[in-house]
C-alpha cells in the first residue's frame, strides 16, 4: 500500500504505514481510507489520534496514518499521495516548507496556538549561571555540558533554527547532537537520574513539561521563533474527495493544554489512540463542536 502511495516520491524515502488501535464502524470500513500523514512526536500523535477517533467512530469515515518525516509530509500533501497533515508550524518551524509547496497546499485551519520551540535545561542547573542562550558561551557552562546540546530529528524544523542559533549566538566548539524525539528524552532522563547538566532542543505543548521540571532558555535574538500556530494542510483535492472530513476539520479546535493532557495520558500508557478516546469522551461540549456541519 505504502509504495503504491507514494511511487511519485523518492525511492531512497522510507515510508512506513503506523496504524493506530482502534478501528471504525463497519460502515467505515467501505468507504476510501482518508491518508493522515504522522510522525512519531508526542504533540503531532496526540492531535492526530483524537481526528482520527472522532472520524472513524462519529463520522465513518475510515483513516490511515502515513508516518513520514515533516519534510515528505508537505511534499506527499502537495502532490495528493497524502491528504491531509496536522502538525504544520507557522510562522518560523516549518516556514520554508510551507514557501516551497504552499501553493499546492490547502491550509485547512489552526488547530491550536501557543506553540512554542526553544532550548531547555533542567530546573537544577542554577538560573544565576544559565538562564539566556547566550551564558551557553562561558567556557565553564560549555564543559559542564559537555559541549553538547542535544537535539532530535535533523529534518526538523526546530533542528534547523537551532543550527542557526548556534551560529547566530557564536556558540564555537558546541555539538548540535542530531537525534530524535526519543533520544532527546533519554538523554534529559539520564541527565536527571543524577542531576548532570543537559541542554536540549523542546517545545510546547510536550509531556516533558509534565514529568520534569524543565525551563525555557531566553533567545534574545528571536532565532527560535516566538509563538507558533499548528496548522492542518490538505491536498487541494481533499474538500472534494472527503467533503465531511473537510468541515471536520475547519472546527477542529484544542488547547495547548488539552493536547498537553493527551500526551501525558499516552506516554503514561503506551497508548495514544486509548489516551484520545479518554480525552474525546470526557469532553461532549469539544466534540459537538467539531462535529458542527
Amino acid at each position: 500500500m505504502i509504495s503504491n502511495i507514494f511511487k511519485s516520491l523518492a525511492a531512497k524515502v522510507a515510508i512506513s504505514t503506523v496504524v493506530a488501535l482502534g478501528v471504525g464502524t463497519g460502515s467505515a470500513a467501505a468507504a476510501e481510507p482518508l491518508k493522515m500523514a504522522v510522525t512519531d512526536w508526542a504533540d503531532v500523535l496526540a492531535t492526530a489520534n483524537v481526528a482520527k477517533y472522532v472520524l472513524e467512530t462519529k463520522l465513518n469515515q475510515p483513516v490511515k496514518f502515513v508516518n513520514a518525516d515533516i519534510g515528505i509530509q508537505f511534499q506527499g500533501v502537495a502532490r495528493g499521495d497524502l491528504d491531509i497533515m496536522v502538525g504544520g508550524w507557522l510562522p518560523v518551524t516549518h516556514a520554508v516548507y510551507y514557501a516551497k509547496y504552499k501553493n499546492d497546499l490547502d491550509d485547512v485551519g489552526v488547530i491550536y496556538t501557543g506553540g512554542r520551540n526553544g532550548w531547555a535545561v533542567p530546573a537544577y542547573i542554577p538560573e544565576s549561571e544559565v538562564s539566556s542562550i547566550t551564558d551557553l558561551s562561558k567556557p565553564e557552562v560549555k564543559s559542564k555540558l559537555d559541549g553538547t546540546i542535544q537535539g532530535i530529528g535533523p529534518g526538523s524544523g526546530l533542528m534547523q533554527a537551532s543550527a542557526k542559533s548556534v551560529q547566530a549566538y557564536g556558540l564555537d566548539g558546541y555539538n548540535l547532537q542530531s537525534s530524535s524525539e526519543a533520544g532527546m528524552l533519554a538523554a534529559v532522563s539520564r541527565a536527571y537520574q543524577t542531576k548532570q547538566w543537559v541542554v536540549a532542543t523542546v517545545w510546547s505543548p510536550h509531556w516533558l513539561w509534565q514529568k520534569w521540571q524543565m525551563r525555557y532558555l531566553k533567545d534574545p535574538k528571536g532565532t527560535l521563533g516566538g509563538e507558533e500556530q499548528v496548522h492542518a494542510f490538505a491536498s487541494k483535492q481533499f474538500a472534494g474527495k472527503f467533503p465531511r472530513a473537510d468541515v471536520f476539520f475547519k472546527h477542529f479546535k484544542l488547547t495547548l493544554a488539552d493536547v498537553e493532557a493527551i500526551e501525558l495520558e499516552g506516554n503514561a500508557t503506551n497508548d495514544y489512540a486509548g489516551a484520545a478516546k479518554k480525552f474525546v469522551d470526557a469532553h461532549p461540549d469539544k466534540l459537538n463542536a467539531w462535529l458542527q456541519k
